[in-house]
């Protein structure tokens, strides 16, 4: 009987396979794909417009030293946010939790519009209080942009794994789509008020919802009738064999299709004690890498080329890059995001993440050697260096998130928590580099300011 157990558990893991290499939605797999491109670039674009707009909430309060607490409001409470998700809100439909989000998202737009104008209008305002104020629409857009990746990572879980790719690619649009419209309206008008955008984009917000909701139907109807089709062919089958007399000799429940389960999250393993070395132990190779990757291109791209830019490192005034060197660094950094991120086909093949990571401290010791030395070079080989910089962090971000979700070594109820804690390491590699760029300012960094 052990024996025939054991052949069932591989008859199962040989249909799971087998469900694996074929696509039900191809039919419908160009409109899900633009619909997960459109809702990873919704899903970040706050994170990133908050980011390129830190200098301009700095200048409004009269104190550029107080950029880097932008970013580093972004990233606070994301960890937190992410905890949530995986202790208390695995197991809610994911439905919800996206109609949560989307509304959280609304309002965060609004809130800042609100913020920037309430400081333009009032000069009398209190300093402190603004500066304050101003941090929570970056809270709200970082907890909300750590949530959501979560929660969709987890969602699209319940496609091919090559779906991944879709998302992935949205979210690098959208650091190149905010670094645009960011870096557009200034050379345009360098006295843009970028609220005026927060208040136009707010309305997205709405369209990011019904983009899910379109996917959503879409997988529900087609596994229902797949669920249906299935268990009418397994009653023939049954039916068939008790004719026969061919009675399969192992239980029926074993050979269950698990493929047919749309979106049901009621097994997902939560965070606890017990759970997180279990998941840890699973995937703690994509989590240390992914760790790692982060620190080091967030605190190039979010402080060490921002030193960049004050030191005036590139000769180029009156250009275009010289009205926004900022910005245009930002911008090289997202061209290597969104095409690294939407390089699926070329990174899942990719047998050692490891050497990105090789890469990315290279470039790391390349800006921190230029902050901390006034070394002055060409702008293209800090163009360069910055998309190189891109590259690297968004191959290891799509290629992580792909094996895992293409590990047969990781049980299905643990995959969910086993993504959430992936996405909880990126929250702290971000949040030492945060911490680290504080720390530099206000160090030995301190006198190197204009």
């Amino acid at each position: 009987m052990e024996e025939g157990e054991n052949n069932a558990h591989l008859d199962v893991e040989n249909a799971n396979t087998n469900n694996k290499s074929i696509d039900p939605y191809a039919s419908r797999k160009a409109l899900i794909y633009a619909c997960f491109i459109f809702i990873g670039l919704v899903n970040n674009l706050g994170y990133v417009l908050i980011i390129t707009s830190a200098q301009q909430f700095a200048s409004k309060l009269n104190n550029e030293t107080l950029i880097a607490f932008y970013p580093l409001a972004l990233i606070l409470f994301n960890s937190i946010s992410r905890f949530i998700n995986s202790k208390y809100c695995i197991t809610i439909s994911y439905f919800k939790r996206i109609l949560g989000l989307s509304i959280y998202f609304c309002f965060g737009y609004l809130f800042l519009f609100t913020v920037l104008t309430i400081i333009d209008y009032s000069k009398d305002f209190d300093q402190k209080l603004s500066f304050f104020l101003s941090l929570i629409p970056a809270i709200i857009m970082g907890t909300g942009q750590s949530f959501g990746e979560a929660t969709f990572l987890g969602y699209i879980r319940t496609f091919p794994e090559d779906y991944v790719s879709g998302w992935s690619s949205g979210t690098g649009f959208a650091g190149v789509f905010g670094a645009s419209l960011s870096l557009i309206f200034k050379i345009i008008n360098e006295q843009f008020e970028l609220k005026n955008l927060y208040l136009i984009i707010s309305p997205v917000t709405i369209i990011f919802f019904f983009a899910f909701y379109i996917t959503f139907r879409i997988k529900t109807n087609i596994d229902n009738k797949n669920k249906i089709e299935n268990e009418t062919e397994n009653n023939i089958t049954n039916i068939s064999q008790e004719i026969k007399g061919d009675i399969p000799d192992r239980p029926s429940d074993l050979m269950k299709d698990n493929s047919n389960v749309a979106t049901d999250v009621s097994d997902n393993k939560k965070m606890s004690i017990e759970n997180f070395p279990i998941v840890f132990k699973y995937g703690k190779r994509y989590i240390i890498n992914l760790f790692v990757v982060y620190f080091l291109e967030y605190t190039v791209c979010s402080g060490l080329c921002e030193r960049a830019n004050n030191f005036g490192y590139i000769d180029s005034e009156g250009t275009f890059f010289g009205k926004a060197q900022y910005e245009t660094f930002l911008l090289c950094y997202q061209i290597g995001v969104v095409i690294s991120r939407s390089s699926l086909f070329l990174v899942k093949y990719l047998k050692y993440i490891e050497f990105l990571n090789i890469f990315q401290l290279s470039n790391f010791v390349l800006w921190f050697i230029l902050a901390m030395n006034y070394i002055t070079l060409n702008q293209w080989i800090c163009f360069f260096s910055l998309i190189l910089l891109g590259l690297c962090g968004g191959a290891v971000y799509v290629g992580c998130f792909y094996f895992i979700l293409n590990d047969n070594k990781i049980p299905s109820v643990y995959k969910e928590l086993c993504l959430n804690i992936c996405t909880i390491f990126v929250d702290c590699g971000v949040l030492l580099s945060s911490i680290t760029c504080v720390v530099l300012d206000n160090t030995i960094m301190k006198e190197k300011k204009k």
